[in-house]
């Protein structure tokens, strides 16, 4: 397992075959394959491992003071991940089976999160403690996306208190939410559609962001369009092709929102809640691609990643200069609001709450500015 684990962090699941694994191991396939009936399994049992390792820290820490379990919690995922980074890239790629069974455990990781934060907040609901919970757990797994360095202590101490800020927040539940409007297609919709080049990037972003790059072929992206793969062949030379269209539109996206909001910030804590919506709004969308700048970065061909990286550096840092913490140090704060925002827009429980946006955008203010709202 702990091999599968490193050569699917370096190559990618779908590029390690049950083969290499058993040559790294120095046995034979078939001496495997009695070990594990599938490579599916051997990814199934690797994140297991992980699972375990979390849940053993949840149930073995009694102190009735969440910030332990909490700091314990951020220790571990600074010491892990390696680990943790195979757990967010191929996760989807279990059975349903197994992939039920590990939500089920992620639930009851964010249920003993969630005693925790009523703990310290019990004046709470449970529906109010779960939506802080989830926040709190995208946080701590935040360092998984990402490789920014800095000194273990330090990078635990503030990964704890953003967690801590989040059970603090009052943004959840949401306050004088209005009703948001529905926005009504026109007549001419279909007279306007965008070309096929267009959609093509559209379905591609879509189905990469729910399946992940590796799970997508060019015959569900045609599928997806009303075309044959080979039509898709026509626009794109290939699904790294497809791959890079999508990134540019996902980063430019991002760019222009943060300079329109930028531009329109009055001082410093309004630019932050200005940059957190320019985030959050395009996440929420039917075609958001936001997740996609951070989380497909290493499928590109090699030969772009350096460049998307510098993209990624660029976006993450004209965010990190409005915290007030040295530059290392405000990158994994970005890094864990943005994870934050990531995570929880995925969560379809969570999405359907009323005030969801805004509890999304001040759980995001809370970490960014290191203390509860107010």
């Amino acid at each position: 397992m702990e091999t599968a684990i490193v050569r699917f962090h370096r190559d990618g699941y779908h590029h390690v075959s049950m083969d290499d694994i058993a040559s790294d191991v120095g046995i034979s396939a078939g001496a495997l394959y009695r070990h594990f009936r599938s490579k599916q399994d051997l990814l199934f049992a690797a994140l297991s491992t992980l699972l375990d390792e979390y849940e053993e820290l949840g149930v073995g820490i009694n102190d009735p003071h969440p910030e332990t379990l909490l700091a314990a919690l951020a220790r571990h995922t600074v010491r892990s991940r390696e680990r943790g980074l195979v757990w967010q890239r191929y996760a989807r790629d279990l059975a349903p089976d197994q992939h039920e069974i590990a939500r089920a455990r992620l639930r009851g990781l964010a249920g003993r999160v969630a005693a925790a934060v009523q703990t310290r907040r019990p004046e709470l609901d449970p529906s109010n403690a779960d939506m802080v919970a989830w926040a709190v757990l995208a946080v701590l797994a935040s360092p998984f996306e990402h490789r920014v360095t800095l000194s273990a202590a330090r990078f635990e101490s503030l990964l704890t208190g953003s967690a801590v800020a989040l059970c603090d927040t009052p943004a959840v539940p949401a306050r004088d939410v209005a009703t948001a409007e529905t926005v009504a297609v026109g007549p001419y919709a279909n007279a306007f559609a965008a070309s096929t080049h267009e959609r093509i990037v559209a379905a591609a972003g879509q189905l990469i962001r729910e399946q992940g790059f590796d799970a997508v072929s060019m015959e569900s992206i045609g599928a997806a369009v009303g075309i044959t793969a080979a039509s898709v062949y026509n626009h794109f030379p290939s699904k790294s092709d497809v791959l890079l269209a999508v990134y540019a539109r996902a980063s430019e996206g991002l760019r222009l929102g943060l300079s329109q909001a930028l531009s329109r910030a009055q001082d410093t804590d309004n630019a932050l809640e200005l940059v957190v919506r320019s985030y959050v709004s395009p996440a929420l969308r039917p075609d958001g691609l936001s997740g996609l700048l951070f989380r497909e970065t290493a499928r590109l061909p090699e030969s772009r990643q350096q460049s998307a990286r510098r993209v990624q550096r660029e976006y993450v840092d004209r965010w990190a200069r409005l915290v007030e913490l040295p530059l290392n140090e405000a990158r994994i704060i970005v890094h864990a609001a943005i994870a934050l925002v990531n995570s929880l827009v995925t969560i379809p429980h969570l999405r359907a709450r009323a005030g969801f946006e805004e509890e999304v955008v001040g759980l995001a203010l809370d970490v960014l500015r290191g203390r509860p709202r107010v």
